[in-house]
């Protein structure tokens, strides 16, 4: 047998614009979730409602996201992509433009929670289109692409938001996602057209949630909300972790944010890769990753120069475990089901960001420093790696090759 190192051959044209269309859809739908953010203080102050109150539009988001996603899953059973995918973009502009013309926080907010209930929807196929687009042994790097799209929304994304609101009023920045929204989904909808739908319209609701009871289902969707829990326990207090335990002034905490974006984007990139060669070992590692640089960053937060690497590997390691965990959930879904498994998952990671900012909050209020609430994310990533071990483990003891074997396979023809 030739073990000769064959050259990465180039993506071809379609699969390459593909990807590019959903990298696209990616950041649009993730800048119109994050951008929030930085637009707080403003509506609060023209909607007339304390700050606090503001930030419910934050929690209504995550929290349809939870709740929504699996049932519009479920409510959709048996309608073809193309459509879905049309009446989805068309609800998300209109939430958004809902959200631009509120006349009240009231009206705001259902506006948010309709764009939220897109963005339920939305992303899981996303990852579908792009797995449907390339062959198995390139998954990973297909979903890292779409993954890179989000990394690319805290970059630049959330910035740019920021500062169209301030210049021009919180209102512009949904009119700018309304646009950008436009912009993509004709290519969106031409990608629908001419790629396969696996799961079509013969969908049962009663095949998709036993896939629900599958245990490798429900392993990656443990290790996906431990791992989010994990990363948002210390990112939620990043910034007076930076400033108050660190030592570093609050123009420099905007540097460093980005920094942990630009090591988001690199882990995605490398993320995807290691899925390609093994996604066990791709979770496994990235989830270590992550466990080992929240428990260091905790250890070293007094030393600057090593605060900023653990900060720029953290921001790595976590971008690195999405795409590893969202390829595992394609490979082990059935085809007809991986819809609803792909929007259960994406409700772990909300959920997983919810209990990390309480678990956060708790260490703060039982009198802890700063720097032990990455020790504590940390603790939460030790158990998301035991999970994924005990998966190998379970695979290895089954005696099969599964789908890793088959991209080795396919990946040495």
């Amino acid at each position: 047998m030739d073990t000769t190192e064959k050259p990465r051959q180039p993506e071809p044209t379609g699969r390459s614009w593909a990807l590019a269309v959903l990298t696209m859809c990616a950041f649009v739908l993730g800048t119109g979730e994050i951008m929030i953010a930085g637009l707080l203080p403003d509506i609060a102050a023209d909607a007339g409602v304390s700050l606090s109150t503001a930030g419910l539009l934050v929690s209504a988001f995550a929290l349809t996201v939870v709740v929504g996603g699996p049932v519009l899953a479920l409510s959709t059973t048996g309608v073809r992509r193309e459509r879905l995918l049309a009446v989805l973009m068309v609800l998300f502009v209109l939430g958004n433009a809902l959200a631009a013309l509120a006349p009240s926080f009231g009206v705001l907010a259902a506006g948010r929670v309709a764009a939220a209930l897109a963005h339920a929807a939305l992303m899981p196929m996303f990852f579908g289109l792009a797995a449907d687009a390339v062959p198995p042994a390139r998954r990973g790097t297909a979903v890292a692409r779409v993954s890179l799209g989000l990394s690319l929304a805290m970059i630049a994304g959330l910035p740019i938001g920021t500062a169209i609101g301030q210049w021009l009023g919180w209102r512009a920045t949904f009119w700018g996602v309304v646009l950008l929204t436009l912009a993509v989904a004709a290519p969106l909808l031409t990608l629908a057209r001419t790629a396969p739908d696996p799961a079509g319209a013969g969908r049962g609701r009663s095949a998709e949630l036993r896939v629900l009871g599958e245990r490798r289902v429900q392993a990656v969707v443990a290790v996906t909300a431990l791992s989010a829990a994990a990363a948002f326990t210390a990112y939620t207090y990043v910034t007076p972790l930076l400033t108050d335990s660190v030592g570093f002034g609050a123009s420099t905490v905007t540097v460093l944010l980005l920094l942990f974006g630009i090591g988001g984007t690199v882990g995605s990139l490398v993320g995807g890769r290691l899925a390609d060669r093994s996604v066990l070992r791709a979770v496994t590692v990235g989830v270590a990753a992550l466990a080992g640089a929240l428990l260091t960053l905790g250890v070293v937060a007094t030393v600057k120069p090593l605060a900023v690497l653990f900060l720029f590997l953290f921001g790595a390691a976590y971008y690195a475990v999405i795409p590893a965990v969202n390829t595992r959930m394609l490979d082990v879904a059935s085809e007809r089901a991986r819809i609803l498994a792909l929007t259960v998952q994406s409700s772990a990671f909300n959920l997983g960001i919810a209990l990390g900012g309480w678990l956060g909050g708790r260490v703060i209020a039982g009198g802890a420093t700063l720097r032990w609430v990455p020790v504590a994310g940390g603790l939460v990533a030790l158990l998301a790696l035991a999970v994924a071990l005990a998966e190998s483990r379970h695979d290895r003891h089954r005696g099969t090759a599964g789908t890793d074997g088959a991209r080795h396979v396919e990946a040495a023809v």
